[in-house]
């Protein structure tokens, strides 16, 4: 179990006030061009309408990342085995391999904390 803490404004802003708006925990080079990234993300603290594990869904939930060459599809399941598919994207100038992991952000001056089990990538 992995859990995370941290507080800030967000993540997707510009410039360097946004640089550590998050906490991240990651296997470096851990996906290649054939692989599958799935984490539980166990709770959640509340602390913004818009705090984010990088899902809309409510823990605890499961999320996957499948990446196939070029090509990402992001899931979520309420029980690990039952997928409804986010969307897809396509990597342009990727390496052959990527970091795989999880992040989390408050989305608020508030302190929360997200818990993540049963990482994996194969």
């Amino acid at each position: 179990m992995t859990s995370l803490t941290n507080a800030g404004i967000d993540v997707w802003g510009s410039g360097t006030a946004y640089d550590d708006e998050y906490s991240a925990a990651y296997r470096t080079g851990a996906a290649g061009t054939s692989s599958t990234v799935t984490v539980r993300v166990d709770s959640q603290d509340n602390t913004n309408n818009t705090t984010k594990t990088a899902s809309a869904a409510v823990a605890p939930v499961w999320l996957r990342l499948v990446r196939n060459g070029t090509s990402v599809t992001g899931s979520y399941s309420a029980d690990g085995i039952t997928w409804t598919t986010v969307g897809t994207a396509t990597l342009t100038e990727a390496n052959s391999t990527l970091d795989a992991g999880m992040f989390s952000t408050a989305h608020s001056g508030s302190i929360g904390t997200s818990t993540f089990s049963q990482f994996s990538v194969s």
